[in-house]
């Protein structure tokens, strides 16, 4: 079995600033950047799976949406004995996931969009657990409805739906705020909006598209990241609020609820108040585990 990448120096000494580089989401810096924010996750968390789990019955593993790779990684290299599959519909992110899982004989990465699954390939109650991780980056949420429940069907029957996602951070800073507000309202403009409201509100109805897939929630958990000057998901935090901003800009134009240069000076203002010493932010996430 090869040697864990995240302890090698290379990881601890790979600094990605937001000046350092022109965002491209399909470059070597972005691929890094979320490998990072992988890992950083997964120790604020306290590990990939809730440590109440039991994993003694657990063979195999599917990972929805899997991106580049660091979650399938993880935990088929601490569990060889287990059979562990990520997907995703992004070619380039399939690529880079293949290449990294290389090395190990227990873990594959395949290319599926989560809309358009199939049975042929991922056939109906094959998995021990299925995880999923920020599908609000690519779910409506009119789609809910139907991609949580053609997940579910992919555990077997008492197998386990494992399902993270996260909330519009809280700072003081202003202009974080404010780019907070003008996403949540473009969101209401294109009719992609959770819940009324400021927040963005996705985890309020985690709960409510699981029930109705039929699983029993058994874990219910929230965590909260210190992002404040100071702390370790500091510069990390500088780094996702600056790439957010990359990401997000597309779809503000399309709404239009802000112009490309009110948003971009926007962007500029909260990197400044992000690096002041002052700075004080949490973000918050939810983990549930559903069993079928």
């Amino acid at each position: 079995m090869s040697n864990n990448p995240y302890s090698s120096p290379q990881w601890e000494q790979h600094h990605i600033l937001p000046h350092a580089y022109t965002f491209h989401p399909y470059d070597e810096n972005e691929v890094t950047r979320l490998l990072l924010r992988h890992r950083q996750l997964s120790e604020c968390m306290g590990g990939i799976l809730p440590a109440s789990l039991d994993l003694t019955q657990v063979k195999r593993v599917l990972d929805a949406n899997c991106g580049v790779g660091g979650w399938v990684y993880d935990l088929a290299w601490r569990y060889p004995s287990m059979q562990v599959m990520g997907f995703d519909g992004d070619s380039f992110f399939v690529e880079q996931a293949q290449a990294f899982v290389a090395g190990l004989g227990n873990a594959v990465v395949i290319e599926q969009d989560i809309h358009h699954l199939s049975d042929e390939v991922l056939p109906p109650a094959s998995f021990d657990v299925v995880h999923a991780r920020f599908l609000v980056s690519d779910v409506l949420p009119q789609e809910y409805p139907a991609v949580i429940p053609s997940l579910v069907r992919l555990c077997r029957a008492g197998g386990m739906f494992v399902w993270e996602e996260i909330e519009f951070p809280i700072t003081n800073s202003r202009a974080c705020q404010q780019i907070f507000t003008v996403v949540q309202n473009g969101l209401k403009a294109l009719g992609r909006a959770f819940v009324p409201g400021h927040a963005l509100g996705i985890t309020v109805l985690m709960g409510s598209w699981l029930r109705a897939s039929g699983c029993k929630i058994v874990v219910d958990k929230a965590y909260s990241i210190d992002v404040s000057a100071g702390t370790k998901g500091h510069e990390a935090f500088a780094r996702q609020m600056w790439v957010f901003g990359k990401q997000i800009s597309s779809l503000l134009l399309e709404s239009h609820v802000t112009t490309a240069e009110a948003f971009e000076e926007l962007c500029k203002q909260a990197q400044q108040e992000i690096v002041n010493a002052g700075f004080c932010g949490i973000c918050y996430l939810r983990t549930l585990v559903g069993v079928r």
